[in-house]
């Protein structure tokens, strides 16, 4: 017992002697003015750049704290990085031989200003610049070795202005709540490291490995981002920014995974798997607040969609949704997308009204041209749906885009007891988008079609139109639409009738027959073309009490310039006829011809007789007459007349009528 008594007490002898030397040690090798007279040149030669202490604590058990560390700019007018506190732990057994060793740095509360100069330099750029080898010279043992193991940070804090932002004003960002930990650190294997930062209100947290530090700097870790609020993040944003996302109130959740894995010095290929999780990620959209939930899977440069689902109210769209080459020159994008039931008027709302309640939009120049690093194919498909009021069933789009050509492959459904197809060509990469077109309508009813397009028209036009129409054109604003447009093509309507105030009152109070108020016809049937800002129309209506064919130009700006003969029947003829001129335009069924001109505007029309096409009729009726006459009078008993006085008939009218 005695003996074991007697060894302890050695030991503890020991160690307390030896504790006593490392004291000492520490008091005579380890001191403020060696600290500061060996660091501070080392930090300014690797940084090139001015660095201040305020005050070195030096203790056996925390090592060595240097108070009020500040890293100037180069110009020495700004701070580039600040530390409340520094430590620098050492080791023990240098110390007898008077050397400093310190293995690790503790960094606490450390701010760092990092910017974006406009030339897109940063205002560390000459720290990263490789310095030109120098001859070699002999080796200069310092006081005080830095062989770094070691680092961790807490409560860090990072600024970053980008001053190279268009607007002109800086953008800034803050990251706070920056945490680090590394240990085992060498220039030629890997070693651990852990990283958490909080930026614009969501918490960011990494974990992995980096190797190769002296070579190749590569890392193999995992990011994670959990719950992050993108109502916070909005609020965080810069005051310019924030502006800008507020009219869209973002909110809900995100939650991302990203694995990153490679060498540092190629970015783009960093990222090797991960996925995004969405969780009712709202905006405001045309009076809407539609939310979308989902998760994005992220491989290499593809992306797919998975359950990803947008929801409005009671409807919702199923987005399945592939995309390649994210990183890469040319994204490739698949997707379809899917409803029984969603209402896509309040989407496709347009601009607000003014008091007056008339659409007001400030001219504004063409878009274009379009050069879009993006291959797209997809269908959109909705069981049913409503657009500007109508209701649309079987509803189809099928699009491709390609080397800035979007192609409408099929554009398909059924509307107002009828169907309509089409397609479509735009060429994104000139300047106002130059398209062609094709629509086929079939079947459908005019009225609520033309009460949805034109609703100062609605109750107008009655009947079942069918349409083929090929148009083309170049311009998305009002006056160049106008402009470029043209086409053809042919239309039908069956079974129906025209009303309302304007062209066809006008008419009824012309010609003074009510009844044409509301003109009731089998068939109104004609082609069109459209050119100069104009349409040229060569059609007919075909109804019971009345036969018009109008023929003639109607402009985009409601000009008319038209002919229309007339044809009314037996009864409405015997209406108005007052003699002289309705008898010679009365044929021998009793129908009585009117040829009128229409000129004005639809809302104002003016009508008058053509008085060219009234001197046609009445030589063509006098004609008809004389000739029916003078036959008679020349039949012999078999019946026709010879052929030498029927020449000499023919020349008599030819010289009375004057053709």
């Amino acid at each position: 017992m005695k003996k074991a008594l007697k060894i302890a007490g050695i030991i503890a002898a020991v160690a307390v002697a030896l504790l006593l030397v490392l004291i000492v040690a520490v008091k005579i090798v380890v001191t403020p003015e060696r600290v500061k007279r060996t660091v501070l040149p080392l930090v300014e030669k690797k940084l090139h750049r001015k660095v201040l202490l305020q005050e070195v604590d030096v203790s056996i058990f925390s090592g060595i704290v240097l108070k009020g560390l500040t890293v100037k700019e180069r110009e020495e007018e700004e701070v580039f990085v600040k530390a409340d506190r520094v430590k620098l732990r050492y080791q023990f057994w240098p110390l007898l031989r008077k050397r400093v060793v310190i293995d690790e740095v503790m960094l606490d509360a450390p701010q760092i200003r990092v910017v974006r100069l406009s030339d897109g330099t940063f205002n560390y750029s000459d720290i990263m610049k490789k310095e030109p080898k120098a001859e070699p010279k002999p080796e200069e043992k310092e006081p005080v070795d830095l062989l770094v193991s070691s680092i961790s940070l807490t409560g860090g804090e990072v600024r970053f202005e980008d001053r190279a932002v268009k607007s002109g004003s800086a953008a800034i960002y803050n990251i706070s709540g920056i945490k680090f930990s590394s240990r085992n650190i060498a220039l030629d294997s890997s070693f651990p490291f852990t990283a958490e930062a909080t930026i614009f209100g969501a918490t960011i947290e990494v974990e992995g490995k980096a190797a190769n530090l002296g070579a190749k700097p590569s890392i193999d870790a995992t990011i994670n981002v959990k719950n992050a609020d993108l109502a916070k993040i909005a609020a965080s944003l810069p005051p310019n920014y924030a502006a800008k996302a507020k009219p869209f109130a973002p909110s809900g959740k995100i939650t991302a995974r990203l694995h990153l894995a490679g060498i540092l010095a190629t970015p783009k290929q960093l990222l090797k798997e991960g996925s995004v999780k969405l969780e009712q990620v709202q905006v405001n959209a045309s009076g809407q607040r539609p939310s979308l939930s989902g998760e994005i899977a992220l491989q290499g440069d593809n992306l797919s969609s998975k359950d990803l689902t947008l929801t409005s109210g009671k409807n919702s769209l199923l987005i399945q949704m592939a995309a390649s080459g994210l990183l890469g020159k040319q994204l490739s994008i698949k997707s379809t997308v899917t409803s029984e039931n969603f209402d896509l008027d309040p989407f496709l709302a347009k601009g607000e009204k003014t008091s007056g309640g008339v659409r007001t939009a400030a001219a504004k120049p063409e878009p274009g041209p379009l050069k879009l690093p993006v291959n797209a194919a997809g269908t959109f498909q909705i069981g049913r749906t409503k657009y500007k009021g109508l209701p649309l069933t079987r509803l189809l789009l099928k699009y491709r885009l390609s080397d800035n050509i979007l192609t409408i492959e099929q554009l398909s459904g059924n509307v107002a007891d009828g169907s309509f197809a089409g397609s479509a060509r735009v060429d994104l990469s000139q300047k106002g988008f130059a398209y062609s077109s094709s629509l086929k309508l079939q079947e459908i009813q005019a009225n609520p079609l033309v009460s949805a397009f034109a609703p100062k028209a609605a109750g107008t036009v009655y009947g079942a139109l069918s349409l083929n129409a090929a148009l083309g054109g170049k311009g998305t604003q009002p006056n160049s639409l106008k402009k470029n447009l043209s086409g053809n093509g042919d239309f039908t309507i069956s079974n129906g009738k025209l009303t309302g105030a304007g062209l066809v009152q006008a008419l009824a109070t012309f010609i003074n027959v009510e009844q044409l108020r509301v003109l009731q016809f089998t068939k109104f049937a004609g082609t069109y073309r459209i050119a100069n800002e104009k349409v040229f129309l060569d059609s007919g209506i075909s109804g019971r009490d009345a036969q018009i064919t109008p023929k003639g130009s109607a402009g985009f700006d409601k000009s008319l310039d038209m002919s229309l003969m007339t044809r009314l029947s037996p009864e409405l003829t015997g209406r108005i006829a007052k003699g002289g001129v309705t008898r010679f335009i009365t044929d021998d069924k009793g129908w009585g011809t009117l040829p009128l001109k229409v000129t004005g505007t639809f809302s104002s029309p003016n009508f008058r007789l053509d008085s060219a096409a009234v001197r046609e009729q009445f030589k063509l009726k006098t004609r008809e007459t004389l000739q029916k006459t003078i036959e008679e009078r020349l039949k012999r008993k078999e019946g026709e007349p010879q052929r030498p006085e029927r020449e000499l008939l023919e020349k008599g009218l030819r010289g009375i009528l004057g053709n």
